[in-house]
């Protein structure tokens, strides 16, 4: 017959007690408790059916299975159960006598799987883990949450890629707690957004880990260190530092192969073994004169532009009239969360109408977001300093040249080779497409807001 401890693979929690029965580990608030063997037995035995009495032909079957002894060595052990206990004491109960028949415990059991709680005990042991909260509501990404997931289960390798407030660091913050689990709570979230030497890349990421480096190149002490670890690495806002990050996350993932990395750029890092998911804008309602508020209530950027509106303090109840104004606004803003939430927060100043009107100026680029994003996403001015920085020379040349487009343009007017690739890669930084009708449709990007600076300044 199997022992008690092989048949219970439970946790058993009850009063400041946990029991982990495939361990035979006890803990009384967290400090361990010394059972001898045939006592411990006993009281995974008992917790094990709590509430029903278990005769005393049971526990000596179960306690002693390969030998006979009388009654009077059970009574011993329980005794000492209950002393170990404090059974009785200050009101506790946790065993009682079915005079003739056996024992039963009669205390509260909460039982949880030894992985839940193996899965715990990680966390504790990576007091590095450190993921931001995630939104209450997360409007339209719920899909984009599960795919990237299964995705990143899978290939262990994906970076989110989308132009400027997008909402990708939002899915990745997402895509962690929805996979934090799986990895015991080994979750690392990096922020790169205020890193601005590439040669600090691998060193802030080692310093997050708590490790101590004592060399200029902290990347071989970062991939010893991960090299038999299993965690989640999220790398958030990589585009300005692209080539470093993109060399170290090449070689974790090879080195480490219980490491999953999840990057978030504005191009994607072009490694080996990456696999890029590009995350769309919010979808819009198509330009018809004859939307209902119904209809447009059912697209994921007009439900985000009035639940942000109605955060600022409107109270707005949509009609018929005013479906086609909103949903123009969010067309106008190619549904991009951070743009969308930007001119949400206006509508309880300016009204509807004047919020579409004041899209056409200058000063929408200055509208202030929430204290507190990233200094990057303060404003639609600052995204867009932001992804005009990133660019060479050359390329700001042909966004200067191509910004008096409006409407998809794929190179025209380059006059060669680096022109056109300069050109497609301008074009995907600055160029969100959005889903009209099921249909992809590309058009406009961020000329939807007015250009200033130098991002009004075109090359003849």
């Amino acid at each position: 017959m199997a022992g008690p401890a092989e048949q219970v693979t439970d946790v058993l929690s009850f009063g400041p007690f946990r029991l982990v029965a495939s361990e035979r580990f006890l803990t009384k608030d967290g400090v361990p408790v010394d059972l001898g063997a045939r006592t411990l037995d006993l009281l995974i035995a008992l917790a094990s059916s709590p509430n029903e009495i278990v005769s005393k032909k049971d526990l000596l079957a179960r306690t002693w299975p390969d030998v006979t002894v009388e009654e009077g060595s059970l009574r011993f052990h329980i005794a000492a159960l209950r002393k170990a206990l404090a059974d009785g004491q200050g009101g506790a109960r946790y065993i009682a006598t079915a005079a003739g028949r056996g024992y039963c415990f009669v205390a509260t059991v909460s039982r949880s799987s030894d992985q839940e709680n193996l899965r715990a005990a990680d966390v504790a042991s990576f007091p590095q883990a450190n993921l931001p909260a995630r939104l209450v509501r997360m409007v339209g990404r719920a899909d984009d949450v599960l795919r990237v997931s299964a995705e990143l289960t899978a290939a262990r390798f994906v970076t989110l890629v989308g132009v400027g407030g997008v909402g990708k660091t939002t899915v990745a913050v997402a895509v962690g707690h929805h996979l934090v689990a799986a990895f015991s709570g080994a979750a690392l979230f990096v922020d790169l957004g205020m890193l601005s030497d590439p040669n600090l890349v691998a060193t802030t990421v080692a310093s997050m880990l708590g490790l101590s480096v004592q060399s200029d190149d902290a990347t071989p002490s970062l991939i010893a260190y991960l090299r038999d670890r299993r965690m989640l690495l999220i790398l958030d806002t990589c585009e300005h530092l692209i080539e470093a990050v993109a060399a170290l996350a090449s070689q974790i993932f090879i080195a480490a192969p219980e490491v999953h990395i999840l990057a978030t750029s504005r191009e994607a890092l072009r490694v080996e073994s990456e696999h890029v998911y590009r995350l769309d804008p919010l979808a819009c309602p198509p330009d018809d004169p004859g939307l209902t508020a119904a209809v447009v209530q059912t697209f994921p950027a007009t439900q985000l532009f009035l639940e942000r509106a109605a955060a600022s303090g409107l109270r707005l109840e949509l009609r018929d009239g005013d479906a086609a104004i909103v949903g123009g606004i969010c067309r106008k803003l190619d549904g991009v969360a951070l743009a969308i939430e930007l001119a949400a927060r206006r509508v309880e100043a300016y009204g509807l109408q004047q919020t579409a009107a004041l899209l056409d100026q200058r000063l929408t680029l200055l509208w202030l977001g929430p204290r507190t994003a990233p200094p990057r996403q303060k404003t639609m001015q600052a995204t867009l300093d932001w992804s005009y920085g990133l660019l060479s020379e050359v390329e700001r040349i042909v966004l200067r040249r191509l910004a008096v487009f409006v409407g998809a343009r794929r190179g025209a007017g380059c006059s060669d080779k680096r022109d056109r690739r300069s050109g497609a890669r301008v074009w995907r930084h600055r160029q969100p497409h959005r889903q009209v009708d099921g249909r992809r449709a590309s058009h406009r990007g961020h000329d939807a807001l007015p250009a200033s600076g130098h991002h009004a300044r075109l090359c003849a």
